[in-house]
C-alpha cells in the first residue's frame, strides 16, 4: 500500500499557486503582525488550562468550573435558574472556557480582577470583544449569535465534542451568521460555498455534491445518520430544502470510519438543527431578488413557562420564484416546531417536527445535450428549457424526532433519539431527450418513450440512535470515551406510467415547450426498495500526556438491502439482496500538540461502501466499494481560538469503484463496471473565522487527483483544483452600521467523454475551461433591530456551466441577479 506523498509544486498552475502563497502569507500576517494589539488584549488571561466540566444546569456547571480554574465566581439563584450549559472539556484559558460554559445563556462574565468574575446578562450587542468581557455568545457547538464565521467544536468526526484542532480529520462548517450574510438559502447554496465541495446541478431540482472527486450520498441530522435506499431522493430533496431551520452545516471530509454505517469515501453532511433557547428571541424578514423572487420567514424562541423549564422554538419560511430559465417557476415551504423540556435538573426530553414541500412547474429530469451527433459540441441560451412547460415536480418531507438526553453524577451523558421520515415525490417529466441533436437540429421528445412519463414515489425511515459519552481515569489521567448503537430502516416505492404520444422536434432551437400533452399514462414499471441497518460503534480519545491524544475506536455493521424490480412486459427480475453481517471498520487518528496554538494530526480508516443499486451489464450487483482512507495535516487555532486554520494531506485507496460502461442491464438500467486500484491524492488548506478585528472570512483551496490503476483519470467532471473565499467586514467609527463583504469561487477545468450514453459518430469530449464567480454582500443597521442587506451573485455575468456529465447534458449557470432583505429581530 503506497503512503500519502508531497505534492509537487507543478501540479498547481502556476498563476494560482502565485496567488494562494500571497493568500496564505497575508492570512498569517493577519493573524500575527497587523493584530498584534488585538490579540494581546484578547489574550490578556490566555494561559491554558485543561477543564473537564460537564454539561447541565448552569449553577452546577459554573460552581464546578471556578472551583478548577481556582476563581470566585459568585451565582445567584434568579439570574441562573432553568438556564443550562453545554460545558466544556479540553484545553482553554480562563475566559475562553468560560465563554464556552455560558453559551446560549445570554448572559455575560466580567473580569473584577484578582481572580473575580461577576455575571450578568449580556448586551444586546452580538459580541462582546474587550479583554475584561466573557460572553455567551463564546465560539462553542453552537453558531447562532457568534457571529462568527467558524465553530468552536464539532462532533461531526466522532460524536465527541472536540474542537477543529482537536479532531483528527478535515471538517469545514458553514455558520449560521455566513448563511445570514451570503445569502445562502438552499442547502445546495450552503454547499456551493463550502471549501473543497463541488457542486454539480443535474436538472431543474436535482443536485450532486462532491468531495475529495466524488460523490457525497450521506446525511445526518443533528449526528444521526439516515439511510438512503437509492442514493437519490434524499439528496435531491434536501440539496433544495431551506437552511433557514440550520444552526450550522458541517461537513466531514474523507471516509466517515465511525459516524455511518456505510464508510463512504467522499464525507458526510451533518445538518445541525436550531435549538430553543433560553431567553426569548426572535426575528421576521422579507426578501425580494431577480427573476420574481418573494421570501419571507419568521423565528421565534424562548422559555413556555417561568423558571424556563420547558422551552420552543418555531420556524417558519415561504418563498415563490420564477427563474433564468424559460417556464420554470416554483414555491417552497418549511416549517419546524421543537420543544425542550427539563424533566428534572439533569434530564432532558426534546421533541421536533418539521415539514418541507416544494411544487415546481417546468421542471427537467436532466439537462440540456451536449452534442450533435457527428460529436460536435452544441451551445443554447441560457435560459432554455429542456422540459415541457407543463411538467413538473412535487416534493413533499415530514420528519419527527424524539430525544432524551441525561446527565450522570460522573459527568457521563446518555442520549437517545428517535427519528422518522416520510417522503413523497410525484412527477411529470417531458421534453428533450439527453440524446445527441441531429444535424438538422431534430431531437426526440420525451426523457422516456411515449412523450411524458410520471413518477410517483414514497420513502419511508425510521431510525433508534443509542450513546453514551463521558470521561473516566485510566494511568492518573482523565481520558474521554463515547460508544453507541443505532438501527434504521428504510422502504421506498416508485412507480413509472409511460404515456401514449411519441413525438420529434424538428427544431431544438425553436420549440415552444409545449408538446401534445399525453392522454393516458399506462403503468409500465415498479421498483421496491428496503434497506435495514445496525451500527455498534466505541471509540476513545486517551491522553497519555497533556499534548499527546489518541483516538481509537471501530464500528460493527449489519446491513440487508433488497429490491424488487417488474415491468408492463412482464420481465420480473429476481428479487436482489445484499446482505452483509458483522463488517468490521477501524478507525485510528493521533493529535499532537506542538505549541498552544498548532496542533500535527494524522488519521486512518477503511472504506466500506454496499453498492446495493449499482448493476453490471449482465444483471449482477458489483461488490461493495472497499479501501483505506489516510489523512496527516497540522491546524492551527488563533486569537483566543476565533480563528481556525488547517493544512492537510490525504490519499485514498478504493477497489471495485463503479464506472458507467455505456451498455444497459437487462432491465434497461445503467450498467457499471468494477474499477480496480483506484487512488485519489491531494491537499487541502482552509482558514475560517476573525481573522482581524470586525473582518469574518472562510477560505479554502483543494487540489485532487484520481487515477485508476492504468494511470488514467478518475472523476474528470471534478475540478483538481479549487478555490473559495467568503467574507464580511464591519466598518469602524461612524460607519460600523454598515457591513460589506463578498465571495469568490474558481476552479480549473473539467471534461467527460462523449460516448458512454450514446453513440456519436465521431468520438469527442465535452469541457469546460477554468472559470471564476465573483459576488457581493452589504448590510447596514438601520438600528439595533432592523437590518437590510444585498447580495449580488455573479458579478460579472459569467457564462458557465454549474453542472455537465449527467447522462452527457449540461446545465447552465444563473446570470447576475440580486437579492434584498429586510430583518426585524426582537
Amino acid at each position: 500500500m503506497q503512503r500519502p506523498t508531497a505534492l509537487p509544486s507543478r501540479l498547481l498552475p502556476s498563476g494560482l499557486a502565485r496567488g494562494i502563497s500571497a493568500a496564505l502569507l497575508g492570512v498569517a500576517l493577519a493573524a500575527s503582525q497587523p493584530a498584534i494589539a488585538w490579540a494581546e488584549a484578547l489574550g490578556q488571561h490566555s494561559q491554558l488550562h485543561t477543564f473537564q466540566v460537564a454539561a447541565g444546569p448552569l449553577s452546577s456547571a459554573l460552581a464546578e468550573f471556578a472551583s478548577q480554574a481556582g476563581i470566585t465566581l459568585p451565582l445567584e439563584p434568579d439570574l441562573v435558574q432553568g438556564l443550562k450549559s453545554p460545558g466544556f472539556s479540553g484545553k482553554a484559558s480562563v475566559p475562553q472556557a468560560l465563554g464556552q460554559l455560558l453559551q446560549g445563556t445570554g448572559l455575560q462574565a466580567s473580569d473584577q480582577g484578582n481572580g473575580l468574575y461577576l455575571l450578568n446578562r449580556a448586551s444586546s450587542s452580538s459580541l462582546e470583544l474587550g479583554a475584561t468581557t466573557v460572553t455567551g455568545t463564546g465560539l462553542g457547538l453552537t453558531t447562532e449569535g457568534s457571529g462568527s464565521y467558524t465553530t468552536g467544536a464539532s462532533a461531526a468526526a466522532t460524536r465527541l465534542p472536540l474542537t477543529l484542532r482537536e479532531t483528527p480529520q478535515s471538517v469545514s462548517v458553514i455558520t449560521r451568521q455566513q448563511m445570514d450574510d451570503q445569502g445562502l438559502q438552499s442547502i445546495s447554496d450552503v454547499l456551493q460555498q463550502a471549501p473543497g465541495i463541488t457542486v454539480n446541478r443535474e436538472s431543474s431540482e436535482a443536485y450532486s455534491f462532491y468531495s475529495r472527486g466524488f460523490q457525497i450520498e450521506n446525511f445526518q441530522f443533528d449526528g444521526i445518520p439516515s439511510l438512503s435506499t437509492d442514493g437519490g431522493s434524499l439528496r435531491d430533496n434536501y440539496s433544495i430544502g431551506n437552511s433557514l431551520i440550520y444552526d450550522r452545516v458541517e461537513i466531514l471530509k474523507g471516509a466517515t470510519g465511525l459516524v455511518n454505517g456505510a464508510g463512504y469515501p467522499s464525507g458526510v453532511v451533518n445538518l445541525v438543527r436550531k435549538r430553543p433557547t433560553a431567553q426569548f428571541q426572535g426575528h421576521v424578514a422579507a426578501g425580494a431578488g431577480s427573476w420574481d423572487k418573494y421570501n419571507g420567514e419568521v423565528d421565534l424562541s424562548g422559555p413556555l413557562v417561568e423558571g424556563g423549564a420547558i422551552r420552543g422554538r418555531m420556524v417558519a419560511g415561504s418563498q415563490t420564484q420564477k427563474s433564468y430559465v424559460d417556464y420554470l417557476e416554483g414555491d417552497q415551504h418549511v416549517f419546524y416546531g421543537v420543544l425542550e423540556a427539563d424533566l428534572a435538573e439533569d434530564t432532558t426530553l426534546t421533541l421536533g417536527y418539521d415539514v418541507q414541500k416544494n411544487q415546481n412547474n417546468g421542471s427537467t429530469t436532466g439537462a440540456l445535450p451536449a452534442f450533435y451527433q457527428d460529436g460536435s459540441t452544441i451551445s443554447f441560451d441560457r435560459s432554455t428549457n429542456a422540459a415541457d412547460r407543463w411538467a413538473y415536480r412535487n416534493q413533499d418531507t415530514q420528519r419527527a424526532f424524539a430525544e432524551l438526553s441525561h446527565e450522570f453524577a460522573n459527568e457521563w451523558t446518555f442520549k437517545a433519539q428517535a427519528s422518522g421520515r416520510d417522503y413523497r415525490s410525484r412527477e411529470l417529466i417531458s421534453g428533450i431527450t439527453s440524446e445527441a441533436v441531429q444535424m438538422d437540429n431534430s431531437i426526440s421528445h420525451g426523457f422516456y418513450p411515449g412523450g411524458a412519463s410520471r413518477f410517483n414515489t414514497t420513502t419511508e425511515e425510521q431510525s433508534l440512535d443509542l450513546f453514551a459519552k463521558g470521561p473516566f481515569s485510566l494511568g492518573g489521567r482523565v481520558h474521554e470515551a463515547v460508544f453507541g448503537y443505532s438501527i434504521a430502516s428504510t422502504q421506498a416505492s416508485s412507480k413509472r406510467y409511460d404515456g401514449d404520444t411519441e413525438a420529434l422536434i424538428d427544431d431544438v432551437f425553436n420549440w415552444n415547450n409545449n408538446a401534445t400533452k399525453p392522454a393516458r399514462f399506462d403503468w409500465w414499471s415498479t421498483f421496491d426498495f428496503e434497506a435495514r441497518q445496525r451500527i455498534a460503534f466505541a471509540a476513545t480519545v486517551l491522553k497519555p500526556t497533556d499534548r499527546l491524544s489518541l483516538i481509537l475506536g471501530a464500528r460493527v455493521v449489519d446491513y440487508r438491502w433488497e429490491i424488487d424490480r417488474v415491468n408492463a412486459l412482464r420481465d420480473v427480475q429476481d428479487p436482489s439482496a445484499t446482505v452483509i453481517s458483522g463488517e468490521v471498520v477501524p478507525y485510528a487518528g493521533l493529535t499532537f500538540d506542538l505549541d498552544d496554538h498548532h496542533t500535527a494530526y494524522a488519521s486512518y480508516t477503511d472504506v466500506f461502501k454496499p453498492q446495493s443499486y449499482i448493476f453490471q451489464a449482465n444483471g449482477s450487483q458489483i461488490d461493495p466499494l472497499t479501501g483505506e482512507s489516510y489523512e496527516v495535516g497540522i491546524k492551527g487555532s488563533y486569537l483566543n481560538d476565533r480563528v481556525n486554520a488547517s493544512v492537510a494531506l490525504f490519499e485514498l485507496q478504493q477497489d471495485n469503484f463503479a464506472e458507467a460502461t455505456g451498455a444497459t442491464t437487462p432491465d434497461g438500467g445503467t450498467a457499471y463496471r468494477a474499477v480496480q486500484g483506484v487512488t485519489t491524492r491531494g491537499i487541502e488548506l482552509e482558514v475560517s473565522g476573525e481573522v482581524l478585528e470586525r473582518l469574518q472570512l472562510q477560505a479554502g483551496y483543494t487540489f485532487q487527483e484520481s487515477h485508476d490503476a492504468d494511470h488514467e483519470r478518475v472523476a474528470s467532471t471534478q475540478p483538481q483544483h479549487l478555490f473559495k473565499l467568503a467574507t464580511n467586514y464591519r466598518l469602524p467609527g461612524d460607519w460600523q452600521r454598515l457591513t460589506v463583504g463578498g465571495n469568490l469561487h474558481w476552479q480549473s477545468r473539467t471534461y467527460f467523454e462523449a460516448g458512454e450514453w450514446y453513440t456519436l459518430s465521431n468520438p469527442s469530449k465535452f469541457q469546460q475551461k477554468s472559470y471564476s464567480l465573483v459576488g457581493l454582500v452589504a448590510g447596514y443597521d438601520f438600528s439595533d433591530q432592523l437590518k437590510g442587506s444585498l447580495n449580488l451573485n455573479n458579478l460579472f455575468d459569467k457564462h458557465y456551466y454549474s453542472g455537465i456529465g449527467n447522462y452527457e447534458t449540461v446545465y447552465y449557470g444563473a446570470p447576475r441577479n440580486l437579492m434584498a432583505t429586510l430583518k426585524y429581530s426582537f
